[in-house]
């Protein structure tokens, strides 16, 4: 064993960290800054009205100052508290596996006592009974129809049981639960919850997306099965970003992977042969599935990746 390794091996674990900060109510420090702004990006990306520093103001003494003469939707206020909730529920369960049971539990938490859990429309806490598109908006992404959501979701949790630490792996199994889109509401974040989970999982430096990126971030997730590399670097950028908190917050006291490498061409050639899809989306709601099988490329067919960074 070299000295890095040993290194390496007396290092905590970032979900330790996290868990501790938590369990001792650190002020100020790593996991209440990831508590604050993983909750205000993933929920004002999907709309809440809530700034920043309400945000905080809610983590941090769970009270709200509104903006003078501005409203606040009591929905934007019970969604920041649970996601707060939701987040702490995940990092203890870090090692469980991804399946329906925890998918559903987080999609419970996030919604609770929100006016959609008394909306039978919205199947709370469980998969979607009636069909739904990313964007509802001019350019709709179509996504699995209520039936087939089981068995794509499984397809989803068999990509992250199988996760390591490459860029091309965890933007596709990404982009796979949200095309997947499997409940009514709140697919978002909630598939960015597990993508936290699962690289913290693998001991892999994580992301949060953040909302002044969401053009890049959304468009990374429609253009992914013809153009891979926006939705690849946008996730790349997001764990830099994060990667420089971890560093600032624990002076790189913890363990933790980060590889950024992948080969734009090798990728490419992927999708222009038509290899990435979900293959539970059909083309249209009375059509056939899309023919292939995996949107996880084989190795033949996507060769080891050479030590190259694309950026946006």
């Amino acid at each position: 064993m070299t000295d890095e390794d040993a290194d390496e091996k007396g290092r905590e674990r970032l979900v330790d960290w996290l868990r501790r900060e938590r369990d001792a109510h650190v002020s100020g420090g790593l996991y209440q800054v990831t508590q604050i702004r993983f909750a205000f990006n993933s929920n004002h990306m999907e709309g809440s009205t809530l700034t920043p520093e309400q945000t905080a103001q809610l983590y941090n003494t769970g009270t709200l100052l509104a903006e003078a003469g501005e409203p606040v939707r009591a929905d934007d206020v019970v969604e920041a508290v649970n996601h707060f909730r939701a987040f702490d529920w995940m990092l203890d369960h870090v090692d469980d596996a991804v399946d329906e049971h925890l998918v559903c539990a987080l999609h419970a938490t996030l919604k609770r006592g929100t006016r959609q859990e008394n909306d039978p429309r919205y199947r709370v806490g469980a998969y979607k009974t009636l069909p739904n598109v990313i964007g509802a908006g001019l350019s709709d992404t179509a996504t699995v129809l209520p039936a087939d959501v089981p068995d794509a979701m499984g397809h989803v949790f068999s990509l992250y049981a199988q996760l390591h630490d490459d860029p091309f792996d965890i933007a596709c199994a990404h982009w796979m639960f949200e095309t997947t889109h499997p409940f009514s509401d709140g697919n978002g974040r909630v598939g960015r919850l597990v993508m936290f989970k699962e690289l913290l999982r693998i001991n892999a430096m994580p992301l949060i997306v953040r909302d002044e990126d969401r053009v890049l971030y959304v468009r990374g997730l429609s253009e992914f099965s013809s153009q891979p590399g926006y939705l690849i670097d946008t996730l790349l950028y997001e764990r830099d970003y994060y990667r420089s908190l971890v560093a600032r917050f624990t002076q790189n006291q913890v363990r933790c992977t980060y590889n950024d490498h992948w080969s734009r061409a090798q990728v490419e050639s992927v999708a222009s042969g038509g290899g990435i899809t979900n293959p539970f989306v059909r083309k249209d709601h009375m059509g056939e599935h899309r023919g292939v099988e995996r949107c996880h490329a084989d190795a033949d067919i996507l060769p080891a990746r050479k030590h190259r960074r694309h950026r946006l």
